[in-house]
């Protein structure tokens, strides 16, 4: 049997709803995440329609899906949902091979009892969904054998780079607060075509997400953005043709990095078709040049701590035969 589609939910969506109380279990993880953890294969378009229709709540307010719950909260959400665990197919986890669990390990930069920091692979995506079956929090929590990891942060499945997950409750909620608060540094590696106008700088665009007829797009929008800045600096730069920089975003919006070069400093991100166009690929089609380089982190015992990810072999040899140096 097959799960059925977002029109299944046209009429009577709203008849009944269910209330359930988040645990410890799912404490600080996204709402759409903690639905899933209840029904495994409940669809995004569901529960997105859902939220808009003003039908997902937390203690009784309307919330979105990329809220993330906290222990004693009570989630409400369509009865309907519950009859979905039953009509999707199964789909088996399938066990990881040797192979699988040496590709895990060659990712992983540090692990202890607390987290794991790993180097993200291009096309590998963070977290589990429809159509994604080889995600991050699904692999580690196979590797770590009856041990759960949680997803503290995101990045894009297309990004490459440095990547933390929580290996225990209040790891999670540390890590959860810090990077809401912006207390955790967060610095990319991007290759662009073309070179800005300032050596250095700050990006401020607000940007706003708007679907248009091909798929969902992040914008600028001066009316009704949020804010969004970004500090830039020049690495190197090779004649007005490319630039090697380094980007520390200030906010977290969705696509922020891809936007504020593509738009902020009108060099887009080679690979970024999405947001540059044809002028994103002067040599061709090749991946989005876009390398997620290292965090901060301050630790609940006071220290701090620095993770670096080193560049994967495509970006690398894109860089070298361009001409950059890479010393």
């Amino acid at each position: 049997m097959t799960a059925r589609s977002p029109d299944y939910m046209k009429c009577n969506m709203a008849e009944t709803m269910i209330e359930k109380t988040i645990t410890t279990y799912e404490q600080g993880v996204r709402l759409d995440r903690c639905l899933r953890l209840w029904i495994p294969h409940l669809q995004q378009a569901l529960i997105e329609k859902a939220a808009r229709k003003g039908l997902l709540k937390i203690d009784g307010k309307k919330a979105k899906p990329s809220h993330r719950v906290l222990e004693g909260q009570v989630l409400s959400y369509p009865k309907q949902f519950q009859g979905l665990e039953i009509e999707a197919p199964e789909h088996e986890e399938r066990p990881l091979t040797s192979a699988d669990r040496k590709w895990i390990k060659s990712l992983i930069i540090y692990e202890d009892d607390d987290m794991v920091v790993i180097n993200k692979p291009a096309g590998t995506p963070v977290q589990k969904g429809t159509k994604q079956h080889k995600a991050l929090d699904s692999l580690m929590d196979s590797y770590y054998e009856g041990s759960k990891t949680r997803l503290v942060h995101r990045l894009d499945k297309d990004t490459s780079g440095i990547f933390v997950l929580a290996r225990t409750l209040p790891m999670a909620r540390w890590l959860t607060q810090a990077f809401k608060e912006r207390t955790i540094h967060k610095t990319y590696w991007a290759l662009v075509c073309g070179v800005p106008q300032k050596k250095e700088g700050l990006i401020s665009l607000p940007l706003t997400k708007k679907a248009d007829s091909t798929y969902e797009k992040v914008h600028v929008d001066h009316e009704e953005g949020l804010h969004a800045t970004t500090y830039f600096r020049i690495i190197e730069s090779l004649k007005d043709k490319f630039a090697w920089l380094e980007l520390s975003p200030k906010t977290g919006r969705t696509h922020q990095l891809r936007v504020h070069c593509a738009e902020g400093l009108q060099t887009p991100i080679l690979g970024d078709g999405k947001y540059g166009g044809k002028e994103a690929f002067p040599m061709g089609r090749t991946g989005l040049h876009l390398h997620a380089r290292s965090l901060i982190i301050p630790l609940p015992n006071g220290h701090t701590v620095t993770f670096e990810a080193p560049l994967p072999n495509e970006q690398k040899e894109t860089l070298i035969n361009l001409g950059f140096d890479l010393v």
